[in-house]
């Protein structure tokens, strides 16, 4: 007898306190100024980011491939313990530079165990539920519940940190428990359906040549990953170097952790709506091209109107990712469906560190508000390429349109004629 399949509000449930409980991190409101806080240097602070990137590259297709082998939820579980052992190691390190480089491995190998491996199990549940079109709507909430818990954690361990640095690390340890608890709650529907008892290492290939032929079969498998990499990618790194253009415009530094929370309740909120923006087609190239604008604009703004322009920008990327990621999962259709995911991870985070290398380099030949316009410029760039590209989709749609109603008005039933 198989079991009885989980209802999808129970899975939804622990679904989304799972991926509350793991950004619910009180470190965050001291990473990375804690290596600073302990003796690192700006450049020493710099290589471990980019040594973070490249992990996170290194390990995602291997953790896809893992993903679309083993157990799903076995990865779930194990990917927030995998982040708390990051925050043991750097509280353990004495300021010992190598427990810094140790520990970032950590959570990049945690990122990477949980970056497919979650969007395919939930996509598959809301399959098996015959709920796929509230799947978008599904994704709006969970990126909701990220941003928030990111916020949260956030706000709360400033005032942690504020007593103790160490203790805000140790506080975010139980949080990342309570998510591994909650993975345990959401079960693989492979093997509730038997579709997973192949697990040997042997399948890896196959599911590499699965994934290939996704990517060079499917135009839209292409085409969203290079749209994400090259503007949702490029607007999530820029975005790190916020609160050095609100202080280039003269904000206080006490409103800074303010004008952040206000964007990031923008963001959450937006996020959750997302799926409205799912019937406008147009959202693609409007978006960036209202967000470079925003950028150029906020060079030549008196300081509040540059942080409205700034922030408009940051707030309209965020249904841009729960849109981009819904269209692209709904493409996959393949056994490989956590592999590819993570092979478009791994390019989104190859180009993020391009993109880091590029601002920096912007940053030691212009003023960080220049950088900014030049970033809008890009985005500018990027809007008008894919609006020319909206633009041939629709031209051969409308030529399609008459030749398919010609072949309707030529073709006469068989029983008709005589």
């Amino acid at each position: 007898m198989e079991p009885r399949a989980t209802p999808l509000s129970r899975t939804l449930f622990f679904y989304f306190a799972h991926v509350f409980f793991y950004d619910f991190i009180f470190g965050y409101a001291i990473f990375p100024a804690y290596f600073q806080l302990k003796g690192a240097s700006p450049e020493l602070i710099a290589s471990l980011l980019a040594f973070w990137a490249a992990c996170i590259i290194l390990f995602e297709i291997p953790a896809g491939l893992l993903a679309d082998i083993v157990d799903r939820r076995r990865l779930l579980c194990l990917a927030p313990l995998v982040k708390a052992a990051c925050f043991l190691i750097w509280v353990s390190a004495n300021g010992d530079v190598a427990f810094y480089f140790i520990g970032i491995a950590f959570w990049s190998l945690a990122s990477a165990l949980r970056s497919g491996t979650k969007e395919a199990l939930l996509y598959e549940h809301i399959m098996a539920s015959d709920q796929f079109h509230r799947y978008t709507a599904i994704l709006g909430r969970e990126r909701a519940y990220q941003e928030g818990a990111t916020l949260l954690g956030a706000a709360l361990g400033g005032l942690v940190a504020s007593r103790n640095l160490e203790l805000a690390f140790w506080v975010s340890i139980p949080p990342l428990v309570l998510c591994a608890i909650a993975a345990s709650f959401v079960a693989d529907i492979r093997s509730n359906r038997g579709r997973a008892t192949d697990t040997s290492v042997t399948k890896s290939a196959g599911l590499l040549r699965t994934t290939l032929r996704d990517y060079l079969s499917k135009p839209d498998v292409r085409y969203l990953t290079l749209y994400v990499a090259l503007c949702v990618t490029f607007l999530g790194t820029l975005e790190d170097f916020n609160q050095l253009f609100l202080l280039a415009i003269h904000m206080p530094v006490w409103s800074i952790g303010l004008i952040v929370s206000g964007i990031g309740v923008a963001r959450l909120t937006l996020a959750y709506h997302a799926s409205l923006f799912e019937r406008f087609p147009a959202t693609s190239w409007l978006s960036p091209l209202i967000c470079g604008g925003a950028l150029v604009a906020a060079g030549f703004l008196p300081p509040v109107f540059a942080l409205v322009a700034m922030a408009a920008t940051f707030i309209l990327v965020s249904p841009l990712i729960v849109l981009t990621m819904s269209r692209f999962q709904k493409t996959l259709d393949s056994a490989s469906r956590a592999t590819t995911t993570s092979v478009m991870s791994a390019f989104m985070e190859g180009l993020s560190v391009v993109f880091n290398l590029g601002i920096a380099f912007l940053f030691s030949q212009l003023s960080v508000v220049k950088a900014y316009q030049a970033g809008g410029a890009y985005l500018l760039i990027f809007a008008f390429w894919e609006l020319s590209r909206h633009l041939r989709i629709s031209r051969a749609n409308s030529v399609a349109e008459p030749t398919k109603k010609l072949h309707r008005t030529v073709v006469v039933p068989s029983d008709h004629v005589s």
